[in-house]
């Protein structure tokens, strides 16, 4: 890094500031990825996941849109108060590609799939590799004035190491990157410090939702007569926004049943009613409901989690039970979306 010029015509300007952001995006992203690959709840993070990088790509397209009109979307509920979304044009038609492109086993698909013109310049070797993936990014925003580029930095974090995986809430960019030759450094500053800000919201939402599956746990463990309640808990890992209508169809049950279930769930705190009405109430999850303005975010230190339930053969059983719940909703979800 010291035997770089001052001024470069790759990347940006290696100023203690432009260092110390390189530096706090790289290990906050390392921090995610760490914790992604040893998570119970992965699958259900890159769901919610997918949601929020898409959003974020949408509104570098100039896109009127908000990271809860995604979630809304991706749960198949609109919610009441939100201005529509525009009906001239589809903003997720390219949603399915990209998140088939997530799933895809083949690490090499998207590096082949990018235009020859894009390289690495023979100084990139000296640079980080964020910068040089933000650099592809960059290359392919120039040429694709699509939403493609900023779905594609996951996959340039991945192919350049920094991550295990692709990691979709770290989808984004910066205008600059399409519309300047040569982005200045408050370009990439802002990029770093967004990317930064991505990956520790992301790191956030793993762990309330990791604690909400212990919470999960916890009451299914205290009930004694759980009944359906565990399928429930399960749908909401992948379907944080919730109606008695959307329960009862994907679970396969009445609206009444559904709603009995949602009342419980909602006492023992692991959702929160956002409509404050009587007919087509809908619920979201408490750390999603204080994200986006639904609930006023608590203050001061985090409560004290419950100490972890003790061993035992039947808990064992019971927790055993949530995660095949939550296996089965995964793969009735995929089901779902698969247009085949």
């Amino acid at each position: 890094m010291e035997s770089l010029p001052i001024s470069t015509r790759f990347g940006p300007d290696y100023t203690p500031k432009m260092v110390t952001a390189i530096a706090a995006a790289t290990a906050t992203i390392a921090r995610l990825d760490a914790r992604i690959i040893a998570s119970p709840v992965a699958k259900p993070w890159a769901m919610r996941a997918t949601w929020s990088g898409y959003a974020r790509a949408l509104q570098l397209q100039s896109a009127e849109v908000e990271e809860i009109d995604v979630f809304s979307w991706g749960c198949d509920l609109r919610i009441p108060g939100r201005p529509p979304l525009p009906s001239h044009l589809d903003l997720f038609d390219r949603f399915e590609e990209w998140r088939a492109s997530l799933d895809d086993p083949d690490t090499l698909a998207w590096r082949d799939g990018l235009p020859t013109a894009i390289g690495d310049p023979a100084a990139s070797a000296a640079h980080p590799p964020l910068v040089r993936a933000l650099d592809t990014v960059r290359q392919l925003a120039r040429i694709d004035h699509s939403i493609m580029p900023w779905l594609g930095l996951p996959f340039a974090l991945r192919d350049r190491g920094l991550t295990a995986s692709p990691l979709p809430c770290l989808a984004g960019g910066a205008k600059a990157f399409r519309l300047k030759p040569r982005p200045n450094d408050d370009d990439w500053l802002v990029m770093l410090r967004g990317l930064e800000r991505a990956a520790t919201i992301g790191l956030e939402r793993l762990h309330s939702l990791e604690r909400h599956y212990r919470d999960a746990q916890r009451t299914i463990a205290a009930e004694y007569r759980p009944g359906a309640l565990p399928a429930l808990l399960a749908l909401i890992q992948y379907h944080p926004l919730l109606s008695p209508q959307s329960a009862a169809e994907l679970l396969c049950m009445s609206i009444a049943g559904a709603s009995k279930l949602i009342e419980r769930a909602a006492t023992t705190g692991l959702l929160v009613e956002i409509t404050q009405r009587r007919s087509w109430r809908q619920f979201l999850t408490p750390d999603l409901a204080a994200d986006f303005g639904y609930v006023r975010p608590k203050r001061g230190r985090p409560a004290k989690e419950p100490p972890p339930l003790p061993v035992n053969r039947d808990l064992a059983a019971v927790f055993d039970a949530f995660d095949s719940e939550m296996a089965a909703i995964d793969n009735l979800l995929v089901r779902k979306s698969d247009p085949s």
